[in-house]
C-alpha cells in the first residue's frame, strides 16, 4: 500500500493546513505550525510572555490576542487553491478557538458576493484532544479536590489515634510527676 502524497502538513499533529483551525502559522525560528497546535502551546500563557517553538525550543512572544494573531506563512499558503489562500478570523475565548461561519462563505465558495451572516460560531475545545474520548462536562472536572475528614485541620499526628493515645499518656504521666515529685522531695 503506497502512501499518498498530500500537501503541506504541521510537524506536531500531522494534520493538513487549511484556512480556519489549521492555519500555517510562522514563528520568528521560521518554523511553520498550525493554529490548533499553537493555540494548544501557549493556552496557559499570558500575552507578551514567552513560550517555546516546538522543533528548536527558541523563545516566542504570544502576541496580543493569543496565537491567532502569529503571522501566516505565506509560501504554504500559496500552495492552496486560490479561494483557500485567505485565513478566516478566528479567536480565543477561555480555552476555545472560536470561528464565526457565514452562510455563504466568499472563501469556500470562490464567489465575490457578501456573505451572510447566519451567527453559527464553530469552536475547538483546546483542553481537550479530538482523538480522546471526552468525559461528560462537569463542574469541577480540571481539578480534583479530596474531600477533607473532620480532622483535617489537626496535625499529622492527630490524625492517628494511636498517636494521640500515647500523646495523652505521656500528658497525664508528666503532670503526675509535676504535681507529685515536688512533694516527694520535701518529705
Amino acid at each position: 500500500m503506497e502512501l499518498e502524497k498530500g500537501g503541506p502538513e504541521c510537524p506536531v499533529c500531522f494534520s493538513a493546513y487549511d484556512n480556519v483551525f489549521k492555519a500555517p502559522l510562522v514563528l520568528p525560528c521560521a518554523h511553520t505550525f498550525c493554529l490548533e497546535c499553537l493555540s494548544r502551546i501557549c493556552i496557559f500563557k499570558k500575552e507578551s510572555e514567552v513560550f517555546s517553538c516546538p522543533l528548536c525550543r527558541g523563545p516566542v512572544p504570544v502576541p496580543q490576542g493569543g496565537a491567532p494573531k502569529l503571522p501566516a506563512n505565506q509560501a504554504v499558503l500559496a500552495q492552496f487553491p486560490s479561494w483557500k489562500q485567505r485565513l478566516q478570523e478566528v479567536w480565543v475565548e477561555g480555552s476555545k478557538l472560536c470561528w464565526k461561519k457565514t452562510s455563504m462563505d466568499s472563501t469556500l465558495t470562490g464567489t465575490t458576493q457578501a456573505p451572510e451572516d447566519d451567527g453559527t460560531v464553530v469552536t475547538i475545545d483546546l483542553l481537550w484532544s479530538a482523538g480522546a474520548a471526552r468525559p461528560a462536562s462537569r463542574p469541577g472536572d480540571l481539578v480534583s479536590v479530596p474531600r477533607q475528614g473532620p480532622l483535617s485541620r489537626c496535625s499529622l499526628l492527630c490524625r492517628n489515634w494511636a498517636y494521640v493515645i500515647w500523646i495523652a499518656a505521656f500528658c497525664l504521666i508528666l503532670l503526675f510527676i509535676i504535681v507529685f515529685f515536688p512533694s516527694y522531695i520535701g518529705s
